[in-house]
């Protein structure tokens, strides 16, 4: 599609659902995979899947194209007069839903004669106000709530539940996550507040009449396991895994969190190194980020660039961003970060200094790079630099990339906290995470390397394969699956269902250390660990090959080199 066919409805919440039960109903009758966020995102994909629809005569379909055409025009012919953009400054209590964008979530819908708005912001202190439909044009397109409107309505005192932790997941992610998990209870009067700082909010919502609320704090990784361990919270996010120290901490009150009903991977992120747009660098290597960030290199001049010093930027000691970049730059070289580097809570503020400051270099979550300018990354001086795409990073070739968890305790279980986790791993939630900028967990197909990046046997076997966007992964030291693969096991059946008759290619590789004859034999096992799995759940794969040490992501010299080695990947023929 060209780019130009990406045109941004203004949805709200009524119609992106009608739109995923559109995409469901498509799936299974015309039998293809469809991506919700480009039925939402581009117009000509969306209007061809309408089509489609229709040409299926199912009086299923067609009731639905038409309800989604009418709910269209509703939104796409909202009177818009002059006055309806206003500037106004952002006050206490103002509510910031970020930009105006495709997705549902992000819109305030206030029921019953209100009006629909939608926040943009713009610079600091100011925010435009969309008013654009009206309570009667609402009316006909929403889904009508389970209790009676206009019938007494009680705030609850306390919150359904408190998730707490990671900036990276509590500054947008978790605010839009539990939105559309309101709406998908049939809530009215969605609401995200802001509590007395940026990284605190509030999600509010009138459900069987009350007022129920969830708190969302976002003060760092590392809060998640200490609130949840003082009862502050009955859910944690968190953009790194669980340390083993604050694991054993809780066992006696959550029970063990690396376990697969507790740790939960809710999306994907790239660690994106990024700086001033006129830095002429392109790209940077791992060695050479530890050389800058410890302050042994201070001018740009020292790594190719020009004559310039270098300006540190870092996420402050709680954040799990500032946790990542430690664990997979710093750490493994036994060095600490400068102390000239200027360090941020919040991660949008981080990367808008940097794209002010020329000598610039910082490190964010992917969906903040904004107005900087991002750096491809190799794992040695020696490797072929990566830029972080969501294909990279969802695969977690990309050096530098990271999973996102959310850790739910297995003792004193939340059923509203259990309920939300759970949707936020379906496929509707993880388009929610999506959106937004994150990477999903939605399998996607791409081809990241040329083919020659694989050895011979194994391209002659993938000519007119696809690859697609898993690698399977295990525990340290054994062929178990770990969390993510567990669940993956699950989103790869349903692709292939959906797919049918495409068949399903494994193959297998080691890290380089130790016998090489060992590595390819170790290599076949992993991959034949999955097909075992696959075809326990009715999935017959064409191939599971080993391949051994071959086609190495990293260096093998360190831990983390050698895990990205170990992996299974997935093709589709």
């Amino acid at each position: 599609m060209s780019p130009k066919s990406h045109k941004h409805m203004h949805y709200n919440v009524a119609l992106v659902d009608k739109l995923w039960n559109l995409k469901r109903l498509c799936e299974a009758h015309l039998k293809m995979h469809i991506p919700l966020n480009m039925v939402l995102k581009d117009e000509e994909y969306r209007a061809e899947l309408l089509e489609k629809a229709l040409a299926a005569n199912n009086d299923e379909l067609t009731q639905l194209v038409w309800d989604v055409r009418q709910m269209e025009d509703n939104v796409v012919t909202a009177t818009h007069t002059g006055n309806e953009f206003k500037p106004k400054k952002k006050g206490r209590g103002s509510i910031r839903l970020g930009f105006l964008a495709a997705f549902s979530c992000s819109l305030l819908l206030v029921l019953g004669g209100y009006l629909l708005r939608s926040f943009l912001p713009l610079d600091a202190g100011e925010v435009f106000v969309l008013e654009a439909v009206t309570g009667a044009q609402i009316k006909s397109a929403v889904q009508q709530p389970a209790y009676v409107p206009g019938g007494p309505v009680t705030r609850a005192s306390k919150p359904l539940f408190r998730v707490h932790g990671s900036n990276t997941l509590g500054e947008k992610l978790a605010p839009r996550l539990v939105e559309s998990y309101f709406m998908a209870r049939g809530a009215a009067n969605i609401k995200t507040e802001q509590g007395k700082n940026a990284v605190e909010k509030a999600v509010s919502a009138e459900l069987n009449g009350r007022i129920e609320f969830v708190e969302i704090h976002a003060h760092g990784s590392s809060t998640a396991f200490t609130d949840l361990q003082q009862n502050k919270a009955e859910l944690g996010m968190s953009s790194r895994k669980i340390k083993g120290q604050e694991r054993e901490q809780l066992l006696e009150s959550s029970g063990d969190l690396t376990e697969a009903a507790s740790e939960h991977i809710i999306g994907l992120d790239g660690l994106a190194i990024i700086t001033h747009t006129n830095n002429p660098l392109a790209d940077l290597s791992i060695p050479q980020l530890v050389k800058i960030f410890s302050g042994e290199v201070n001018n740009w001049s020292q790594v190719g660039g020009k004559n310039l010093p270098i300006t540190l930027y870092a996420r402050d000691e709680n954040s799990g961003t500032w946790d990542s970049f430690k664990s997979m730059v710093l750490d493994p070289a036994k060095t600490s970060l400068a102390p000239t580097a200027k360090r941020f809570e919040s991660s949008t503020e981080l990367s808008d200094t940097v794209a002010k400051d020329e000598g610039a270099i910082g490190f964010i979550g992917l969906p903040y790079v904004r107005r900087a300018k991002l750096m491809a990354i190799s794992s040695t001086d020696n490797a072929k630099p990566i830029l972080p795409t969501h294909f990279t990073v969802s695969t977690e070739d990309y050096p530098l990339a990271r999973r996102l968890f959310f850790y739910l305790p297995q003792k004193n279980i939340n059923g509203d906290a259990e309920e939300f986790v759970n949707f936020s791993e379906t496929e509707r939630g993880q388009s929610i995470v999506e959106d937004i900028g994150l990477v999903s967990q939605n399998i996607k197909t791409g081809q990241p390397f040329a083919n020659n990046f694989y050895p011979e046997d194994m391209r002659n076997l993938t000519v007119r394969s696809q690859r697609l966007s898993i690698n399977f992964r295990f525990k340290d030291g054994s062929d178990e699956l770990d969390t993510k693969g567990i669940s993956d096991l699950e989103r790869l059946v349903k692709y292939v269902e959906i797919n049918s008759p495409k068949r399903v290619q494994l193959f297998g590789f080691s890290d380089s250390e130790g016998d090489k004859a060992q590595n390819s034999e170790l290599s076949l096992r992993r991959a034949k660990v999955v097909e075992q799995q696959l075809i326990a759940r009715g999935i017959y794969p064409l191939v599971a090959r080993g391949m051994g040490e071959e086609a190495p992501l990293a260096s093998s010299n360190s831990e983390e080199g050698r895990r990205m080695n170990r992996r299974v990947e997935v093709w589709i023929l």
